[in-house]
This record gives structure tokens, C-alpha cells and sequence, in this order.
């Protein structure tokens, strides 16, 4: 089982944690020439997705998108933020970016349809994660796929779970969610192929097995960081 080593459980939470499976088996299994995370704050699911691409030798090009001061819903922070992150980076400088800027400049920095992989994580309001989509969109390759952090919770100031619900209205066979660790929905850019179909292809597990099987794995990664701490 993959064992994240930028993940600290005392001093550096990850919101992310219960996903990381996930997210370290999609970048295997879709190959993403191209990803780009939006809201990276320590790095725990971008460092995920950097392991895999190592780990596999992916010819993959990752870049984080922050200005890694914070924001209300996470909080604001000083420079040891990105300090940690930059010390980790250097594990993946060859093929990871760090881009230090706002989501609508950096946009500018990516030709439409180039990016395989759109990880939106960062400020959560509603209108918020719908100006990430709709300014990324574009961004996104055919068979590209977007992730959004967060759409399973339900309090002041959250609308992603809103913006996900019309998502999966206008979308409902190219929509997946996980609804453990906050939730994590799962978009794909093309309708060619159903997402059941989509993602039994690229977890080789039985469609109506996925939640369960990561879940258990969320549950299995928690007391495995645990246990690693202790000792």
C-alpha cells in the first residue's frame, strides 16, 4: 500500500487524506501528460499525485497553483507554509512547478485543451469553485478529468456541494463522487465513455465496489500514518 511521506499527521493534516488512494492510483492509471492543482496548501494531494508520476516514471509535467497565504475556509499563514512545500518539491523539480500567483493569472500561463488532470481545491464558496470551473474548463483536454475537493460538506460559507449537484444535473453520467474526507467529486470532459465505465477501467474494480474499496483504504492509510509516527 502506498505510504505518503509528506503527509505528518501531528503537525501537518491533510483535509485530503482519505482521497490520497485515489488519487495516487488515477495519476497511474491515466497517465496525465499534463496536471495542474488549484489550492495546494502543504501539498497532500499534489505530492500524491507527484509520487505516482515518479513512482511510474509518467512523462508528466505537474504544476501548483497558490499564493500560499491562505484564505478564510483554510485559514491565513505565514511563509513556513511554502517553505515546506518548496523543500518537498525538490524530490520532483524535474517535472513539478510551483507557480506563487492567483488561479485567474496563472490561467493564462496554459493553452485550451492542454491539461489532463484539474485538481480545484481552493477557496469553496459557490461562486467561488464555479468561477475555478468555468475559467479551467477550457484548459481541458477531451478526455481530460477534473477533481473538486470538499463536495460533500455542508456548512456556512461551503458551496461546493451546490455547485456539484448542478454539475451532476448537467452531467449526470460523466459525474462520480466519494463521499468520505469531505467528499471528492470526479469529472470527465468526454461523454464517449459512461463513468462507471470510465473508472472500472482505470481502478480495474467492479464499478459498484469503488467507494467501499477506497474507503477501506482511507481507513487502512490513517492507522498505517499513525502507526508509522509511533514507531
Amino acid at each position: 500500500m502506498y505510504i505518503p511521506n509528506h503527509v505528518n499527521l501531528t503537525n501537518l493534516r491533510s483535509a485530503w487524506l482519505g482521497h490520497i488512494p485515489f488519487g495516487y492510483d488515477l495519476i497511474r492509471s491515466l497517465k496525465p501528460e499534463t496536471v495542474v492543482e488549484l489550492g495546494t496548501h502543504y501539498g497532500g494531494s499534489y505530492f500524491t499525485f507527484c509520487d505516482s508520476v515518479k513512482r511510474y516514471n509518467l512523462r508528466t509535467q505537474c504544476f501548483a497553483v497558490d499564493t500560499w497565504q491562505g484564505e478564510e475556509h483554510a485559514g491565513f499563514y505565514d511563509e513556513h507554509v511554502f517553505d515546506f512545500v518548496s523543500k518537498q518539491n525538490e524530490h520532483y523539480k524535474e517535472f513539478s512547478s510551483l507557480l506563487r500567483t492567483t488561479f485567474q493569472d496563472a490561467v493564462q500561463s496554459f493553452e485550451d485543451n492542454c491539461i489532463d488532470l484539474v485538481h480545484i481545491d481552493g477557496f469553496h464558496s459557490y461562486d467561488a469553485v464555479l468561477n475555478d470551473y468555468e475559467t479551467w474548463k477550457p484548459k481541458l483536454s477531451l478526455n481530460g478529468c477534473m477533481l473538486f475537493h470538499d463536495v460533500n460538506v455542508h456548512q456556512p460559507g461551503f458551496g461546493v456541494h451546490k455547485f456539484w449537484k448542478e454539475l451532476i444535473h448537467q452531467y449526470p453520467h460523466q459525474c462520480f463522487a466519494f463521499d468520505h474526507s469531505h467528499g471528492l467529486g470526479v469529472f470527465f470532459n468526454s461523454n464517449s465513455i459512461a463513468i462507471n465505465d470510465q473508472l472500472t477501467s482505470l481502478t480495474r474494480i467492479p464499478f459498484n465496489k469503488i467507494k467501499k474499496h477506497y474507503e477501506r483504504r482511507a481507513t487502512w492509510l490513517s492507522y498505517a500514518l499513525k502507526f508509522k509516527e509511533i514507531f
